[in-house]
């Protein structure tokens, strides 16, 4: 009886001493303040104001008029830059791929499938 009270203290001992390290010890559980979601916003709407300057932009102008949707720049890294096209009830019409490193455009109608795809220079 004594080596099964031993036992089990002991597993409790060690499992509580895990869980305490494991959570005391997780970087991940940082506060997001409302700065860093201001800064992030801003980011994104000098990014959309931009648009015309973007390669892809000419193309993806004349395949989905774009003054008729508002744009939105979803992701823009040094391999590629996703663009959702919504309407004025904020429903996304199409969606803009282009692969910086290929210069591949992949435009998407989001109700009646791939509408462009192609390299653009």
């Amino acid at each position: 009886m004594k080596t099964f009270v031993l036992t089990t203290a002991s597993a409790l001992l060690l499992t509580s001493v895990g869980v305490g390290y494991a959570w005391h010890a997780n970087p991940d559980k940082t506060q997001v303040s409302e700065n860093d979601t201001e800064m992030i916003q801003q980011k994104a709407q000098v990014d959309t104001e931009n648009m015309d300057d973007f390669l892809e932009y000419d193309t993806l102008d004349d395949v989905a008029d774009v003054d008729h949707f508002n744009s939105e720049v979803v992701e823009d890294n040094p391999h590629k830059r996703i663009i959702l096209l919504k309407d004025d009830n904020a429903q996304p019409q199409f969606k803009s791929i282009f692969v910086k490193d290929t210069n591949r455009l992949k435009i998407i109608n989001l109700h009646e499938g791939l509408e462009y795809n192609e390299i653009i220079k």
